[in-house]
Order: structure tokens, then sequence, then C-alpha cells
């Protein structure tokens, strides 16, 4: 691996030659990759365009993220400034470096978000925005051309597999009950989770080479911190959608007009709240007890974001929740 990425490291050096102007442009496009931005984007489809679609984007992109750190972890791989001096790092990143998060989510979320639309143009506009994102990672040196390679590649089988099975599994999950749903949400965050804390008690005796730690600057590669925020965020996001379905239905994206952008703006004070607030209160060191309260800070997101703000619009008069069947 050592030798295939001194090999990549022309790559990089080759795109960071072409001049400041190309980083401060891929600067700004790699932030669309940026998973702060897909869960604020997420939401926005959620609340205000489509809410299945939204809720199929938002599984797209928390499956994607975990996986995406399980591989991490696996295969601990460096990056091109933790191996090289001649690199400059657009962006600062403490974990590690394939497969190439910002390609395999970019090719998942922006992919399933096209495919959603069911237009070819949106599909092809989607693909730019993929390729655009991944370069970005190589201009910036923060990823080796294998690293890009193998997250566009996951992320084209996350896609394919979610899309080749969604409608199977959501007939089956359609027959459970609720109280069968809530719990497959919440196992399936464990296992979310565990994948990742296995490979990394596996690894309790990996120590980085101290080449990587000299360039690096403060990383935490294995850290499990990650797996918590997509675990929390996936029980509180699907454990939030089924009470709220089950209970009295789902939110009616495409209600109002102003009232759209009022839903946004409420639904995201809260994200933000949640996200500020907790955060400062909540501890952060390596100890359970902070893993813990992180995994609830996130749950607590999620299920702001899938069922107590459309409550909570819906109180306000800018929102509307309807029995509605899986589409």
């Amino acid at each position: 691996m050592d030798v295939i990425n001194q090999a990549e490291l022309a790559v990089n050096l080759f795109l960071q030659s072409l001049g400041p102007a190309l980083q401060s442009i891929m600067g700004v496009i790699t932030i669309l990759g940026d998973q702060i931005f897909y869960i604020l984007f997420m939401p926005t489809i959620y609340w205000c365009v489509d809410a299945w679609a939204g809720l199929r984007i938002g599984v797209m992109l928390l499956a994607s993220a975990s996986f995406n750190g399980f591989f991490k972890v696996l295969l601990k791989g460096p990056r091109p400034y933790w191996i090289s001096d001649k690199i400059v790092p657009g962006v600062h990143e403490s974990s590690f470096g394939i497969p190439s998060g910002h390609a395999m989510n970019s090719t998942s979320v922006w992919g399933q978000s096209a495919l959603e639309t069911k237009n070819r143009k949106a599909i092809w506009a989607a693909s730019v925005m993929v390729l655009l994102i991944a370069v970005s990672r190589l201009v910036l040196g923060v990823h080796f051309l294998s690293d890009v390679l193998l997250g566009l590649l996951l992320g084209l089988l996350l896609l394919l597999a979610f899309n080749k099975l969604q409608k199977p599994l959501g007939a089956w999950l359609n027959k459970q009950s609720l109280k069968n749903q809530l719990l497959l949400a919440f196992f399936s965050s464990l296992f979310i989770i565990g994948l990742s804390a296995m490979v990394i008690a596996l690894s309790s005796d990996w120590q980085m080479p101290a080449d990587w730690a000299a360039r690096a600057g403060e990383v935490d590669p294995l850290s499990l911190e990650g797996a918590l925020t997509n675990g929390g965020l996936w029980f509180g996001m699907l454990g939030g959608f089924a009470w709220l379905r089950a209970r009295r239905g789902v939110i009616q994206s495409n209600f109002g007009t102003w009232q759209r952008i009022a839903r946004y703006l409420v639904g995201i004070a809260g994200v933000i709240a949640l996200y500020v607030g907790l955060g400062s209160l909540f501890p952060d060191d390596p100890g359970l007890i902070s893993a813990v309260l992180r995994y609830f800070r996130y749950f607590l997101i999620g299920i702001w974001i899938a069922c107590l703000s459309p409550l909570l619009f819906e109180k306000m008069k800018i929102g509307k929740i309807e029995l509605e069947t899986q589409r």
C-alpha cells in the first residue's frame, strides 16, 4: 500500500500545481460532500418536498457513512499529507483516508436524490456533482486516487443494493408491528456501532507510524464518535418516523407555500439548538458516559427531524400530518 500511495502522490502534486484558484474553488465544492451539509439538506426534502424521498435519502446517508467508517478503521490507510511534506492539505481530517467518505457519500446520497426525481437530466447533474466532489478531495490533498476510486465503487454498490432491496424490505416492514419496527430500528443502530467497535477493539495494539503522526496533526482515527453519531441518528430518525406514521400519519411535505419556508426555519432551528446546546452540556471524552450521551444527543436530533418537528409544525399551523401508505 505504501508503494502505491507513493506513486499516487504524483496525481495530488500535479493537481495542486495548477494553482491556488483551483484549490479555492474545490474548497467550496467539497462542502457539498460534507456530512453536516447532508444533515442540513436531507430535512429540507423531508419537511418541504417529499417525506418518503427525504426518509430514503436519510437512510442512504447514514448507511453510507456507517459503512465508510467501518472500512476506514478496517483498512487504516494514510492521507497524502500524512506521508509527504510536499502535499499542502486544504482541510484537516482526523480519520483514516481509505475509502474516501466524500466520494462514497456523494455517490450514494446525490445518486439517490437524482433517482428520486426520475429525471435523466438530474441524474447527469448528480453524476457531474459526484465527480467534482471526488476531484476536490485530490486537489485538496486529503485523499489518494485509490481512496476516491474505492469510495466511488462502494457508494455505487450501496446505491444499487438499496434500490434493489427497498421495495421488498419496505413491504416486509409494513407487516411488522410498531413495537417490532422500533426494536429493529434500535438493534440495527447498535449493529452500526458494533461494526466499528469490533474493528477498533481488534486494533488495540495498532500504533500510527511516527512519520504519519509527525505530519497528520491532531487526529483520532480509531475514534468511535462517527459510529455513535450515525447510530443515534439512525434510531431517532427511523424510530421517530415509524412511531409518527403508526400513531398519526406522514408529514405532507407539499403543504403550503410560505409554510414550507417556515417549516424549514423552525426545523433547522431545532436541529441547531440540540446540536449546539447538548454539545456544550455533554462531556466530550473517551469515557462510556460520553459515548452514551453522544448516542442520545444524535438520537434526539434524529427523532426531532422525523417526528417531533412535524408535530410542532401542525401545532403552529404550518404543517399537516395525514394517514398515508408507503409509496
